[in-house]
């Protein structure tokens, strides 16, 4: 599936960044700037069916990766490129972690809401706290890709997406993501995190520069 024919593949996810500078600066005197990446899409399962997707070890390793340690509330966690901790659980609406990765702790809330239609809105909020400065050099999309290609993973793994791609939706392996597919994918992605960053009140310019350094990290 070419995504230039499907762009409803891209956009079955919905994006939106806020941007906060907090008037606070590092220990090296740099300004601070608070960012939120809330991604939303709708999934053809109930949040009871898509529930163990998310918090059991054996089924997080088929779309996710390995996830080790305690995943109940209160414990703590490994998992590709990052760890942290569990804050809060309701099982099967909620998971409140800390998200620990290049010296940061932030916080990430999953959502899952029950639709009338049997379909659950899963909603994924990850905000951090950095450098104003490398905000602006690489943009939000630095790190949100890495919840694209996640979302991607797991709309294949429930096959979650297809009344509203009508077509199958691809597993986003290594081996895809670095072909002509996945290369596509990743640009398109990065273009609506550049958009969604004009939309929050950055400047076009400075947005774009974003974008071409997102592209470069997941591409060359």
């Amino acid at each position: 599936m070419a995504v230039t024919q499907s762009p409803s593949v891209v956009d079955a996810v919905r994006r939106a960044l806020e941007i906060e500078d907090i008037g606070d600066h590092d220990a090296d005197g740099r300004p601070l700037v608070r960012t939120t990446a809330t991604l939303t899409t709708n999934v053809a399962r109930s949040p009871a069916q898509l529930w163990p997707l998310l918090t059991d070890p054996a089924r997080l390793a088929t779309w996710f990766g390995p996830v080790t340690g305690d995943l109940r509330e209160g414990g703590r966690f490994a998992a590709p490129g990052a760890h942290g901790a569990v804050r809060r659980v309701v099982p099967p609406h909620l998971l409140s972690l800390t998200w620990e990765q290049d010296g940061t702790v932030d916080p990430l809330l999953i959502r899952l809401d029950p639709e009338d239609d049997g379909t659950t809105s899963l909603r994924l909020r990850h905000t951090t706290l950095g450098d104003r400065a490398r905000f602006d050099a690489v943009g939000p999309g630095l790190r949100a890709l890495d919840w694209e290609i996640a979302l991607l993973g797991l709309a294949a793994a429930a096959d979650g997406w297809r009344t509203v791609c009508m077509s199958e939706v691809p597993t986003p392996t290594p081996a895809w993501l670095a072909g002509p597919e996945g290369r596509e994918m990743l640009r398109a992605w990065s273009v609506r995190w550049a958009a969604e960053a004009v939309a929050a009140g950055v400047d076009e310019g400075t947005a774009r520069q974003g974008e071409r350094a997102t592209t470069s990290a997941y591409l060359d």
